[in-house]
């Protein structure tokens, strides 16, 4: 978490400058008070910033997502569709385009299991602390040779 602090004081200086976002998703309400007041800052600034937006999810996951949205529905008493647990999500993510997975794994991990149905996958054996800006335009270029047909033929 020090790291986390760290880059989050970091990013406070410089994401208008670049006009970069982050959001944050997960159950958040586990982290220590001042990595959520910097987390709470973080996210205001992002909400004044048009641009590239990173999403960072700590104690998430996607099958805990979807249980959430679908038991909000029946508290609601509303019906169960794919739009309705899409409105419900607490992700609030929209569907991936691509999902980048360093460290080698080529797994899902519970991660984003809704949202990414459609999504183009890069799996790269460089793990998240070594990740370079040099791997990113990789990982987009990569993206780019892809055919999507979003589950046709």
């Amino acid at each position: 978490m020090q790291l986390l602090r760290r880059y989050l004081h970091e990013c406070i200086d410089t994401m208008e400058r670049d006009g970069n976002r982050l959001r944050f998703l997960g159950d958040l309400s586990v982290l220590d008070d001042d990595l959520k007041e910097l987390i709470r800052e973080t996210n205001e600034i992002s909400a004044r910033i048009e641009g590239f937006q990173a999403n960072v999810c700590l104690n998430y996951g996607g099958r805990d997502e979807i249980v959430h949205a679908a038991r909000q529905l029946v508290q609601k008493g509303e019906e169960i569709t794919e739009e309705s647990i899409s409105a419900n999500l607490y992700s609030g993510v929209p569907e991936a385009d691509l999902i980048l997975r360093p460290s080698g794994e080529e797994r899902l991990s519970n991660f984003l299991l809704w949202e990414s149905a459609y999504a183009e996958f890069v799996f790269m054996d460089v793990l998240w602390p070594d990740f370079t800006p040099t791997d990113f335009d990789a990982a987009l270029e990569e993206f780019a040779k892809r055919n999507r047909r979003f589950g046709g033929v």
